[in-house]
Parts: structure tokens; C-alpha cells; sequence
């Protein structure tokens, strides 16, 4: 006799049922490998969950969102990895509970999740991922992950790649991993002009930059800006992307601040390596946000990819700076 079905693959066949009607909503035009990581989702299977990976603007958020929503039960969370790293870290800081403690109140009695970017480069977050990972295999969690790395790939830093690989086996061996291979970077064919998209890029090399005239304290360091106005905040790259701030910061800014503005950023091809992956991951989070952003430059967003140390997911970043419509600088 068959084993009888987890909850898991239970809950899987009957967002199937349901995932056609969600992604016609999107309006989405399936190309083909969007079409067959679809029949994946909608095939019988006994795992628990499914990985989608593949290049930047392939439409996985698209998809896993479409299928998130098709899931049938109100018990369940979508997280974007960023805000689920702050939300641990702040919990285990406060509480002072064991990680197991704190993973478990965070999933609360959630029988599904979905975790959008999916991605890994510290050592830290590498064993907290394993450990969650584990316990949603163990509580027989649907999981839906995006990713643009494919599990082998995840923690590439070849000094600690090994602390990840029982991770990326319990991917491989308990979700099924579904590559939405090469094609069109939907990004680069234009956005929608919300969120994040509302903003714009000003190529101008020749802007002024003020002095600060307001001092913010966030997460107990202070930051400068130039401006700060119910709901919008200016900045320069220097008082952001120069500075010993990190994503835990950019996500408090992105909390308080409906718009920002970012000034002064240099051709990021000439940008020095820190600066530029802080630089990287400020858009990461304003993205991730749905925050308007409207970012003045001396030169081009993809200038980024010819850094002479080029961010992490510097291609990831370009395609999410393409979806900012070119503006002119201000006359006068």
C-alpha cells in the first residue's frame, strides 16, 4: 500500500487546482520555459515545495506570487529573504531564546511559506537558513522559493560554501527544483510606474550637492540627509553607501520613508567596492519595498557591471534599476 500523501503535497494539489485562474490575472504571457516550470507546479508530486530559479526578470516572483495566492488556506506567510533576516535577527536579540524557539514562533502554525529572492553570503545566515529549512521539512510545510542561483550555487563564497551544502541537499532532495532556464529579462520591456518603478534615474554629472541639514538615528547610527519631509527623504551616495550602514538600515529607511531620493552618485563604474555593494543592496531593499526612488547620477545605471569589483548580484541590481524611466536634469 502507498504511503498515504504529507499535508504538504495535499496542500500542493489543491493550489494546482487553482493556479490556472491566478496567473490569468497576471496577464502574463507564458514564454516556454515559463509554461513548463508551470506544469511542474500543477504536476502530481510527493515534495515538499518547489524551488524556482533562473536569471534576473524571468518572471519567478510573477509565478510564485500567482501561485501563493492559489493556495488555499489563510495560513500562510510570504516573506522576502531581507525582511525575514531582520525579523530573526531583532527576535533573537530581544528575546535571547534559542534559534529553534524563535523559528518556530515566527512560523507560527503557518502550512505554507513562500520565500521570495532566495539567497545566502554569510556564514550566519547560512546556518539559520539550514536549521529553517529543517524544520519546515519537519512540519510538513508547503514551500514555494524564488531564487537567481540554482541550490548548488547558493553561499558561493568557496571559504564557507561547504557549511551550506546539508542545506542545499535538503533542497534538491525535498523540493523540486525548477529552472526557468535563459530568456527575455521582463524588466528591461518596461515596468508598470508603481512602486518601486515610480521613480527615475537623472543621468547628471554635474549636480549640486548640499550640505546635510537634518540627522536621522537609525537602528542607533546616525545618518545624514539633505532633506526630510512627511513621508520623503533625500540622500547622497556618500551618507548612504559610503558609510558603515548596512541592509538592517535600508530596511528601517524603507519602513519610514513613502520616497526617497538618492544624489551624488557617481559612475558607478569608478565606485569603490564597498560602496558600490552597499550601493547594491540599498536598491535590493527599496525594490523589495515597493519604495518610489528617484536616484541622480553622473552616468548610467549599467555602469555598475563594469566596476572594477562588481556587487553581488550586480545583474539582479542593473535589471531592477531598468525598470527607473530616464529622466533630464532639472533645467537651470
Amino acid at each position: 500500500m502507498p504511503a498515504p500523501a504529507s499535508a504538504a503535497s495535499r496542500l500542493a494539489a489543491a493550489t494546482a487546482a487553482n493556479l490556472p485562474a491566478r496567473l490569468a490575472r497576471t496577464g502574463l504571457v507564458l514564454d516556454d520555459a515559463q509554461a513548463a516550470a508551470v506544469d511542474r507546479l500543477t504536476a502530481p508530486g510527493i515534495h515538499s515545495g518547489s524551488y524556482l530559479h533562473g536569471p534576473v526578470g524571468r518572471g519567478k516572483t510573477v509565478i510564485a506570487d500567482a501561485y501563493f495566492a492559489a493556495i488555499p488556506t489563510r495560513a500562510k506567510r510570504r516573506v522576502h529573504v531581507h525582511a525575514f533576516f531582520r525579523e530573526l535577527h531583532a527576535r533573537l536579540f530581544r528575546s535571547r531564546r534559542p534559534l529553534d524557539r524563535v523559528l518556530r514562533m515566527m512560523l507560527g502554525g503557518s502550512r505554507a511559506v513562500m520565500f521570495d529572492e532566495f539567497h545566502v553570503h554569510d556564514v550566519a545566515d547560512a546556518v539559520y537558513l539550514t536549521r529553517l529549512l529543517e524544520l519546515l521539512v519537519e512540519r510538513d510545510v508547503l514551500v514555494v522559493a524564488t531564487s537567481n542561483y540554482a541550490p548548488a550555487e547558493l553561499l558561493p563564497d568557496p571559504l564557507f560554501h561547504d557549511r551550506f551544502v546539508p542545506a542545499i541537499r535538503l533542497i534538491e532532495t525535498e523540493f523540486d527544483v525548477i529552472d526557468l532556464g535563459e530568456g527575455i529579462d521582463y524588466r528591461t520591456l518596461g515596468g508598470d510606474g508603481t512602486g518601486f518603478a515610480a521613480g527615475a534615474w537623472v543621468v547628471d554629472a554635474g549636480v549640486t550637492v548640499a550640505a546635510a541639514s537634518a540627522r536621522l538615528v537609525v537602528n542607533g547610527l546616525p545618518v545624514d540627509a539633505i532633506r526630510v519631509e512627511p513621508g520623503r527623504a533625500v540622500f547622497t551616495f556618500d551618507d548612504l553607501c559610503r558609510r558603515p550602514l548596512g541592509t538592517r538600515e535600508y530596511l528601517e529607511l524603507a519602513r519610514r520613508f513613502a520616497r526617497i531620493e538618492l544624489i551624488g552618485v557617481p559612475d558607478l563604474a569608478r565606485a569603490d567596492r564597498e560602496a558600490a555593494q552597499r550601493f547594491a543592496d540599498l536598491v535590493d531593499v527599496l525594490h523589495d519595498g515597493a519604495v518610489p526612488t528617484r536616484i541622480t547620477s553622473a552616468a548610467g545605471p549599467e555602469r555598475l557591471l563594469d566596476a572594477a569589483f562588481v556587487p553581488r548580484d550586480a545583474a539582479r541590481t542593473v535589471s531592477r534599476l531598468s525598470l527607473l524611466p530616464a529622466q533630464p536634469p532639472a533645467a537651470g
